[in-house]
């Protein structure tokens, strides 16, 4: 059973406070021009989307240069108890104890996918530096959450800087955001995270796919 964890892109989705709107216009049409072509004009961070350390820190790595075995392969599903607006949530906070070693990749389930579109979407929680820090020394390399970021938005947007983004880019992870459905995943699962291999780029949209059987899935 495959399961779609990506926002689809769209004209006038909500992107990230200050990143370029996203347009989807026709740009050669069937009946004029034998083809449908679309023109599309969006930051390379719309939608359901992975950073690269490019996207802040200096002489990062790009996307196109992100392991693919980071991004395909087995993830670990973890639940945040009790989700609050524009609140850290650290390992106490989550549903279940964290296992000593993790898989490449860890995503992040808060329900606040629900909320995308909305004003809500912009207060949402947001990963504590402990817990980033247990996640990075116990094997995660790259870090999906189903908001806007790992960060606050509120705070980023004030000034107050992108800590969860400088420790995990700047060690040389990934980060995924605007991730959709955590909620119907198990704990552990098969996922596809593959961006677009954009030369030198700081991010790329993704189609983010998780593999699990229908009675793993997670009905709510």
């Amino acid at each position: 059973m495959l399961i779609d964890l990506s926002h689809p892109l769209e004209t006038g989705m909500p992107v990230f406070p200050g990143d370029p709107e996203v347009r989807i216009e026709p740009a050669l049409a069937v009946p004029a021009d034998g083809v449908a072509v679309a023109r599309l004009d969006l930051g390379s961070h719309a939608g359901t989307h992975i950073d690269a350390p490019a996207h802040s820190i200096v002489g990062g790595a790009t996307v196109d240069e992100l392991p693919l075995e980071w991004l395909v392969g087995e993830a670990l599903v973890v639940r945040v108890a009790d989700p609050r607006p524009d609140t850290a949530y650290e390992v106490e906070d989550l549903s279940d104890a964290l296992p000593e070693r993790l898989p490449p990749a860890v995503l992040i389930a808060t329900g606040w996918d629900t909320r995308f579109g909305s004003d809500a979407a912009f207060t949402h929680p947001f990963v504590g530096a402990d817990l980033a820090e247990r996640l990075w020394d116990a094997g995660a390399r790259v870090l999906g959450v189903d908001t806007l970021s790992p960060d606050s938005t509120p705070r980023a947007v004030s000034g107050e800087g992108l800590p969860v983004h400088e420790q995990w880019l700047g060690r040389g992870g990934a980060i995924v955001e605007n991730l959709r459905g955590l909620g119907q995943l198990p704990a552990n699962v098969r996922v596809s995270l593959l961006p677009l291999r954009i030369f030198g780029g700081d991010g790329s949209p993704i189609r983010a796919i998780a593999e699990t059987t229908v009675s793993e899935a997670v009905h709510p």
